[in-house]
């Protein structure tokens, strides 16, 4: 929806679990050499400012990004030391207040070979995206709606892809929505590695969800979660459903989600989830 701006929430607990995540997956799938597309389809701005209003209004990062910077445990989870360099490299003077959105992260990975495109319909979120990372003829933007972006790339000529999607799901009905979107697109492109983001809410609507994906006929759904206690938040947590994961991401995801649950919730007071929603 366009009244939704994510510079409200960025850096919470749910970006720490998304973000480090996805890094984990194209990781994954770059042990292959062969070229790969990557959709980021509802892209936000690329890099967000928690010494901003927006950001300072929430603090939402305090249950995130604040609750461990710096991060100082030694023999790092790969994943963890990936998120941890680009945002190192974003902030010289040691902080964490320039942070890095899912497309500056994927920016941040692509090779030679890869392409990246953005999108973003909002024209406020739109325009900060484009003032804040460079395009080049690999990384391209575009203002236009996500799921008309998804029928528009795909399938991608490298033959080989990642398609994020991480709507605001404000409406109640995105859940399903995004489902039937997914499933209408997934025969024209089998091969395609699928990253659905989604809230943890009270009305527990995630779960609409996982019964579209049930019964679509998509195979080979992985469900990663991460539940908390974070006090002022609606959200007590976030999940990921990946179709198709690379196998090399696995053990790595496994890895990172361990080491949020610890250092984010705590072994006592959250839980985490790593199963196939949907197997092989």
């Amino acid at each position: 929806m366009l009244s939704y701006q994510h510079s409200f929430h960025a850096g919470n607990h749910a970006d720490m679990l998304k973000h480090i995540m996805l890094g984990e997956i194209v990781a994954g799938m770059q042990h292959k050499d062969s070229p790969m597309f990557m959709l980021d389809a509802f892209a936000g701005r690329g890099m967000y400012d928690l010494n901003a209003a927006d950001a300072l209004k929430t603090r939402e990062f305090d249950s995130g990004v604040g609750k461990i910077w710096p991060i100082q445990t030694s023999a790092l989870p790969a994943g963890i030391t990936r998120w941890q360099h680009l945002v190192e490299a974003e902030n010289p003077d040691g902080g964490f207040s320039r942070l890095p959105g899912s497309t500056a992260i994927l920016a941040s990975m692509l090779r030679s070979k890869d392409r990246l495109v953005a999108c973003d319909l909002h024209p406020q979120e739109f325009d900060a995206l484009r003032q804040r990372l460079p395009a080049h003829r690999r990384f391209s933007f575009h203002q236009r709606d996500a799921y008309e972006a998804i029928r528009a790339f795909l399938p991608p000529k490298e033959k080989r892809g990642l398609v994020f999607l991480d709507p605001s799901f404000e409406n109640k009905s995105e859940y399903v929505n995004i489902a039937k979107r997914i499933q209408h697109i997934y025969p024209h492109f089998r091969a395609g590695v699928y990253v659905i983001w989604y809230p943890i809410l009270p009305a527990g609507r995630e779960q609409a969800m996982f019964h579209a994906f049930h019964t679509s006929g998509i195979r080979k759904i992985l469900r990663i979660e991460l539940h908390g206690h974070f006090p002022d938040m609606q959200m007590q947590g976030s999940g990921m459903l990946i179709i198709n994961p690379p196998w090399h991401a696995e053990a790595p995801m496994r890895a990172s989600l361990a080491w949020l649950h610890e250092h984010l919730v705590g072994q006592q007071n959250g839980k985490s989830c790593y199963d196939w929603l949907v197997p092989e």
